[in-house]
């Protein structure tokens, strides 16, 4: 567990036992607020900065759009840098004796958010 991890759970135990925060809905309240008004420092390397990393974050997006039994009839997944975008594609698989379409997704290298997701057929 990290450093920031630990502390952010004591802050949290402490919380909860002062009555502060009556409720987890209270909780994710108070640090949506908390959110809103930081300013956000991207590390160096950008928060998506290796191809392993783009896979995984692609994996996370992909399940729940084309389900598991898709996603992973696709692995391995591979994975390109252009400019400050990761583009991740599937394998193409077969589909009755036919070659299938593929899954690409593209995500910014900088800020880790997802710009565009597709399936091919």
């Amino acid at each position: 567990m990290s450093r920031n991890t630990l502390v952010a759970c004591l802050v949290g135990a402490v919380l909860l036992g002062s009555g502060i925060a009556q409720s987890v809905n209270d909780n994710i309240e108070y640090d949506r607020r908390l959110a809103e008004n930081h300013k956000t420092v991207f590390p160096a390397a950008g928060v998506i900065p290796d191809a392993e990393t783009a896979k995984s974050v692609a994996m996370a997006v992909a399940m729940p759009i084309w389900g598991k039994e898709t996603v992973t009839s696709e692995l391995p997944l591979r994975a390109g840098l252009k400019g400050n975008v990761w583009t991740v594609i599937g394998n193409p698989h077969l589909h009755g004796g036919e070659m299938g379409g593929e899954l690409i997704i593209q995500l910014d290298k900088r800020t880790g958010a997802v710009l565009s997701f597709l399936h091919t057929q």
